[in-house]
């Protein structure tokens, strides 16, 4: 019978302690063989050389636009957007551009008719504010611009006034970007008819002299009446809209070539939202029209962001030809072109003003033309058709 142990449990013997060392020599020794184990994971090593992140999304955008082949865009009227498609295409070849030129009061009713006809056959467009916030918008047939931008020269705070963000003019901040900012000229005159320090002020336009002699946009629907008709209404009152537009037998008219026309001719001595720059330069080149002239004064007024104004087109057909413009007219180059096309000035600061007498007077304080403004301007449009119809 073996006799009792009188060890305690779990105590090595002399063959057991051997037996333990020897393995743990040989598991000593089988580490120090091994391959030494990899350092915890850092940050990724910059590989010298390499593009940024940005340039890197810019170069395969642009391969893909190049395949989809062609850029459906609408601008503003005037010669100068041929010059900036033509530039477009020349950057980026392969990218065929189908562009339309036409007012945002044309285009917006054409644009409706042809989304019920099942048509979307657009994908950005450089217009102005009022009508594509105040109708397009709730109509739902505008995509957000903001996923669109991404250059790092386009979104980087330091090459614009204000700041990048200062640029959204929607309330949501990403459906319509103005990278232009201006003095508006609603009033002109023709000088000569009207002589220095005849008309100083809006109450000036109700003076009998003028009755029946006054060119004006109409102020009850889209078109040149509805902005200045507003900063009129705001400045002096309600009753501004009675006083010129019906006392004062307010030719109304909506051509925009016509309305110049009659102006460079003296057929009319006065507009009110009845000439714009980018078509004037086509009378200019012509030498005519040197003898029209903006007034600005308080109460009419205000800053402006003017037909340069980026929008994108939902179910666009070719969405990444549109990413491409949009980022690529927001650059240095894409503004210098933009601004002379539609005269008017960048907001980007490496862009000198195109035109110097739309430059917005430091320190001056004015209502800035955005969304805020829309509710504005349909009590004018409002009061217009009670007083006018």
């Amino acid at each position: 019978m073996p006799e009792p142990s009188n060890r305690t449990p779990g105590a090595l013997t002399r063959r057991s302690w051997v037996r333990v060392m020897g393995t743990t020599a040989a598991v000593t020794a089988a580490a120090a063989c091994a391959p030494a184990a990899a350092p915890a994971p850092g940050p990724a090593a910059v590989v010298p050389g390499a593009a940024p992140a940005w340039q890197r999304q810019w170069d395969q955008t642009v391969e893909l636009a190049r395949k989809e082949g062609r850029l459906a865009l609408v601008t503003d009227v005037g010669p100068g957007y041929r010059k900036l498609v033509d530039a477009f295409q020349a950057e980026f070849p392969g990218i065929s551009v189908d562009h339309t030129s036409m007012i945002a009061s044309q285009f917006a009713p054409r644009l409706a008719a042809e989304r019920q006809a099942g048509l979307y056959a657009y994908d950005v467009n450089t217009s102005s504010v009022t009508i594509h916030l105040a109708r397009l918008l709730p109509e739902g047939v505008l995509a957000p611009v903001r996923p669109l931008l991404f250059r790092s020269d386009v979104v980087d705070d330091a090459n614009w006034v204000d700041g990048f963000d200062a640029g959204w003019l929607d309330k949501e901040k990403r459906y319509a970007y103005g990278a232009s900012q201006e003095l508006t000229e609603w009033l002109w005159i023709n000088t000569d008819i009207v002589k220095d320090g005849e008309i100083t002020k809006v109450e000036d336009l109700t003076n009998p002299k003028w009755k029946g002699k006054i060119l004006a946009g109409d102020p009850r629907t889209f078109g040149g009446g509805w902005l200045p008709a507003t900063v009129m209404r705001l400045g002096v009152g309600d009753d501004i809209i009675k006083r010129v537009w019906k006392d004062q037998e307010a030719v109304l008219g909506r051509d925009q070539r016509v309305m110049m026309d009659s102006m460079i001719r003296g057929t009319f001595p006065i507009a009110i939202g009845g000439v714009f720059r980018q078509i004037l330069n086509e009378f200019l080149d012509k030498g005519i029209g040197k003898n029209l002239k903006p007034l600005h004064f308080d109460h009419m007024d205000n800053i402006f962001y003017d037909s340069t104004v980026l929008y994108f087109f939902n179910r666009a057909p070719n969405p990444n030809a549109a990413k491409v413009f949009a980022n690529w007219v927001l650059t240095k180059r894409g503004q210098e072109l933009i601004s002379e096309a539609g005269v008017t000035n960048s907001r980007r600061k490496d862009v000198e003003a195109y035109s110097k007498e739309k430059v917005v007077p430091p320190g001056r304080k004015l209502m800035l033309h955005n969304w805020e403004m829309l509710p504005a301007i349909d009590k004018t449009a409002e009061i217009a058709r009670q007083v006018l119809n």
